[in-house]
């Protein structure tokens, strides 16, 4: 489709952020594994996955969802038919209380949450935290031990796509 006359071709990246919107919305996540496998640089990985967040500003239901494929509760297309989908909920809620996917908290494989931004959930409402606390294992840690687990979940996933 022509862009025409003085619009900017979109290069590599915007295609790439393009096609993961659409698999995203569509819920297909064989189909994102291609596009982040083929990704061998995490750089591009994250401009793809930022510039889709962008694109999905106002989309909590698709971005929920986004967090279920990385933190591995969606690995394939049968498993959005699953009743229920614990990451999926709590990273809904988090988002409709005013939290960001993957700048105030994380989602990663082995279905868990880090919470990045501890000063924001803890300025969510009581209720809130509370449901948190409830649902899930809610383990505190200083920045090193953040770090450490970060690294060590990054080796595990260089690992799991070498």
């Amino acid at each position: 489709m022509p862009q025409g006359f003085g619009k900017p071709q979109p290069n590599k990246i915007d295609k790439l952020i393009e096609r993961a919107v659409r698999c995203f919305q569509k819920r297909q996540p064989e189909a994102l594994d291609q596009i982040f496998d083929n990704l061998l640089n995490p750089h591009l990985n994250n401009q793809v996955v930022a510039g889709a967040l962008a694109i999905l500003d106002d989309d909590t239901d698709t971005k929920s969802w986004l967090c279920g494929y990385f933190a591995s509760e969606i690995n394939c297309t049968s498993d959005n038919d699953k009743p229920r989908h614990p990451i999926i909920l709590l990273s809904k809620l988090l988002i409709v209380s005013g939290m960001e996917p993957f700048s105030d908290f994380m989602p990663y494989p082995g279905c868990r949450i880090m919470i990045i931004n501890h000063e924001k959930f803890e300025a969510l409402p009581p209720k809130v935290q509370a449901l948190v606390q409830e649902s899930f294992n809610v383990t505190e840690s200083n920045w090193e031990e953040a770090q450490q687990i970060n690294d060590a979940l990054l080796e595990e996933l260089m690992v799991e796509y070498s």
